[in-house]
């Protein structure tokens, strides 16, 4: 009877041992910088991930501010433009932007470029010349050939 205490003290402190260090194991880092992409056209219109049951297209649109996760984003550093909700990569899908499982696609690759002195920035699908542009409120963001002096295609890029 003495010995079944022991092993059971014996037991139970090997695997608080053993599950202790794994609570305190360097997890993923979780945490990254988030982003708000804004319109310089109309100023309240951010980039939204849509999660929409009856359109399985799932587009990126021009939607008011509300402060939500969907339209908060950010880029891990492989040219990738993820959202916070979902998750999901920003992806060209026959010109207009939608949300999709992140892969090792050419349409999930893109280029930020500053202008007016770091004021807004160009979004380009790497190497097409083609730009994100507005397309007004609640409708889905598009690509259209990459023009310096579109303010359509001029965002905001401010901390979540």
């Amino acid at each position: 009877m003495k010995f079944a205490r022991i092993l059971v003290a014996f037991v139970a402190t090997v695997s608080a041992l053993l599950v202790a260090p794994a609570s305190n194991a360097a997890q993923p880092d979780t945490r990254q910088d988030l982003w708000v992409l804004q319109s310089d056209t109309v100023r309240d219109d951010v980039w939204d991930q849509t999660n929409w049951a009856w359109d399985p297209d799932y587009p990126v649109i021009a939607h008011p501010r509300h402060g939500g996760a969907n339209q908060q984003w950010y880029w891990p550093g492989d040219d990738t433009i993820r959202n916070k909700q979902y998750g999901w990569c920003v992806t060209s899908l026959d010109g207009t932007l939608a949300g999709r499982d992140c892969g090792d696609f050419e349409d999930q690759r893109w280029t930020f470029e500053p202008r007016e002195d770091w004021r807004v920035w160009k979004i380009e699908l790497q190497g097409t010349n083609l730009c994100v542009t507005h397309n007004g409120t609640y409708n889905a963001l598009i690509l259209t050939r990459c023009e310096e002096d579109r303010v359509d295609q001029k965002w905001i890029i401010t901390k979540a």
